[in-house]
């Protein structure tokens, strides 16, 4: 659950106090993930066979690969995509919420960067004077989810043989991997991804925090 004690001396427009009851619902989502699926799968079988039943095992012996590969990356797949929705929507409304509270004409969407992250970090430590930045470790893992968001969004997760940067992608990640022309992701990958995306939004978080609402002795 979510402690309202932290939330007492804030502001509360403060984007904040939501962004942290959904991290806390992302989580619980995915520590029931794999319970989850199973229940599905198992579902599926019984549904399927009961559907099949008297037919020759061989023509219903595919529902087992589905329930083994398809379901699965079927529902794995999707939380990443929440997660970069959640990291993009989550650090514009914190920015947005900066720059009333520093008084600024600029947004960060005026700023123009190289990528995302890079954007945020100019808008943060020039317009907004924070001594604070995204570091290289988000800013790689972003970068990659990146890749895969967009694989996901654009082709529902169909791999373009053209598309090398997910080519290398896939060749140097273990827990990334194709099946049948697909993008499919471990359930290690989606833990490490919520934990990278979870710690940037809490770190700039912290941040504000004692920058606005640190009680003065």
């Amino acid at each position: 659950m979510v402690s309202l004690a932290g939330f007492m001396n804030m502001d509360m427009s403060y984007p904040g106090i939501s962004i942290k009851v959904e991290l806390t619902v992302l989580a619980e989502y995915l520590d029931g993930m794999e319970q989850g699926i199973s229940a599905v799968c198992d579902s599926y079988i019984l549904k399927e066979e009961e559907k099949n039943k008297g037919l020759p095992h061989y023509e219903f012996s595919y529902i087992y690969e589905v329930a083994k590969y398809e379901i699965p990356r079927v529902i794995k797949l999707p939380y990443l995509v929440t997660l970069y929705s959640l990291f993009e929507s989550s650090i514009l409304s914190l920015l947005k919420y900066a720059k009333k509270k520093e008084g600024k004409e600029i947004s960060v969407k005026d700023i123009k960067g190289k990528t995302l992250i890079s954007s945020y970090n100019k808008y943060m430590q020039h317009i907004l004077n924070y001594d604070f930045y995204f570091n290289q470790k988000t800013m790689s893992g972003f970068s990659e989810l990146n890749k895969l968001r967009n694989c996901i969004a654009h082709s529902n997760g169909n791999l373009d043989p053209r598309n090398t940067e997910l080519k290398k992608l896939l060749s140097s990640n273990s827990r990334i991997s194709e099946l049948n022309g697909q993008l499919d992701v471990s359930y290690d990958y989606l833990q490490d991804a919520f934990g990278f995306i979870a710690e940037a939004i809490r770190e700039l978080m912290k941040y504000m925090e004692l920058r606005y609402f640190e009680q003065k002795s």
